[in-house]
This record gives structure tokens, sequence and C-alpha cells, in this order.
């Protein structure tokens, strides 16, 4: 091999060793970021009362409609476990990836996934995850302190799906991950305010930005995009009329991004467009038959 051969060669190393070095300086050099994401449709609000209609007198699951899943994972209070964890529709599992799908093309890199330990959340994040190609990359994180505001549960927090029932279920779930905060701490503050509930929401928060580095997804509920989000972007916690209010203007698969600048967060826009549907009418085809 002649000498210029050789200096080509090594001129070609080294461009691709600076390359790769600029790469990577330009990765640790993006600022930090939260996604924080509702779950999809849920099979009660849109069908109202589900539970007993869609089980038989053993507890077994039948589907009564397209948009409802084929299947339920066996869990040991059923159906009587549903009441309060709802699953997902057909239609929510695939807003949940499109989101995924639509981060995947802004090419979001996500290094940790925390989530509410409600079904319908596990499956958005799942499909979520899905879309953007990871399912394999994260173990879904469980934090029973990502649930819902507490007054509106007065009977209990709901009997969520065991570890070893979701991972039965095929869910990637991290088996070894213990929660900031478990659900016993949830169940000695039933009776929460909604400034305890903002304040619960936001000191977990800290502290699982705390304990890792890198782009955190949260996928909970429709209040976890604000809870999650106004106390670290500086503002105070809200009223239960301001909350309510609040929840409507935040449609389902809602994402919210809040990005580190300068050690300040603050909200921006997300990198993905939002998923909008109209909703479809249950179709009678007796209406067709004449009389």
């Amino acid at each position: 091999m002649s000498s210029c051969s050789t200096s080509m060669s090594e001129q070609v190393v080294d461009a691709i060793l600076v390359k790769a070095t600029a790469s990577l300086e330009a990765s640790q050099m993006k600022n930090r970021k939260v996604y924080i994401m509702r779950h999809g449709e849920r099979v009660d609000f849109t069908f109202g009362t589900w539970i007993p209609y869609c089980f038989d007198g053993l507890g077994n699951y039948m589907r009564k409609d397209l948009n409802m899943p084929k299947t339920l994972p066996r869990r040991k209070n059923s159906p009587g476990g549903w009441q309060n964890d709802s699953p997902l529709t057909k239609v929510g599992v695939f807003q949940a990836n499109l989101i995924g799908q639509a981060l995947l093309e802004a090419h979001v890199q996500v290094e940790h996934v925390f989530c509410s330990p409600s079904y319908r959340c596990i499956q958005s994040c799942t499909s979520a995850l899905a879309g953007l190609q990871q399912c394999g990359q994260h173990k879904i994180k469980l934090e029973p302190g990502l649930f819902e505001w507490l007054g509106w549960y007065p009977s209990g927090i709901p009997d969520w799906l065991t570890k070893n029932e979701l991972i039965e279920a095929n869910y990637n779930i991290d088996l070894e991950y213990e929660p900031v905060q478990p659900s016993d701490v949830l169940t000695a503050s039933l009776k929460e305010s909604t400034e305890e509930f903002y304040t619960r929401n936001h000191d977990l928060l800290l502290q699982l930005l705390k304990r890792t580095t890198g782009n955190i997804l949260v996928v909970a509920h429709a209040t976890t995009l604000d809870t999650c989000s106004r106390q670290l972007t500086g503002g105070a916690p809200r009223s239960s009329d301001e909350l309510r209010q609040m929840m409507h203007k935040i449609p389902y698969c809602s994402l919210a991004s809040v990005e580190q600048v300068n050690g300040v967060w603050k909200l921006v826009d997300p990198e993905c467009l939002p998923v909008t549907h109209s909703k479809n009418r249950r179709f009678e085809w007796n209406a067709l038959a004449t009389t």
C-alpha cells in the first residue's frame, strides 16, 4: 500500500472519529426533558356500564364491540377489579402508538420510563414505547405516586393488577424497581387536598429527576400533565375547581414537554403533533330493517 493510500485511510478514520465525538458531545449538551403523557381512550368512559355486561356468570370476559379489547389479563379480582381500573379501547391503544411513532420521527431519546399503576396507563405506556421502537429497551417502572387525586377515591385506591399478573400478560414491568411513593403511602393519604395532590406529584418528580440522568417519559393521567409540571415551572398548585377545568383541556394521549434550560424548567412545544379524532356512534343494524 502506498504512503498516499495510508494517509487517505488515516484521514477517513480521523474524520469518522471527529464526527462521532462531535455527535456524542452534541448529545451530552442537549437540554434534559421530561415527557408527560396522558393515557388513551378508556373502555368505561366510552361504553358506560360495561360491567357486568361484558362478563358471564363465571367472571369470564366477553367482547361486545370491535372497539373493546379482545382479551383481558387474568386478575385475582375479576370482574370487580376492573370497576376502578378500566382498560383501554382499541382506539386508545392506537392513539398511544401514534404518539410513540411521532416521537420516533422526531428522534426523541428516552432513558427512563415511569408509569401510574393503572392498567390503562400501563397499556398506553407499552403502546407508546412500541411506536417509539423502544419496547425492549425499557422496563416500565410502576410508581403509585403518579396516580390520580385521591379525593376522587374516598373508598380507597383501586385494586391494581399485581406485577406478576402484568408479567403473565407480557408487560415489560421492572420487578426490581422500588417506588418513591408506595401504595401504602397513598392509602394513608386518602383525604389529601388538591394542594397536597400537586405537592405529591411534584415531590415525586423531583425525586425521579434526582435519581436519574437523561430524558424521562411519564405516562399517567390527565391531571398529571399539570401536577407534574406546574410547580416545576414555577407555578402554584391550582384549586379543585381550577383542576377540574384544566382536565377538560387535556384529551386522551395529550403530551406535555418540560425542558431544563440553564437550570430552569420550562414548558415547551412537544416534539409531536396532537392526535384528534371524532366520536363514532354505535351502529344498530336493525335500523335498516323494513317495517
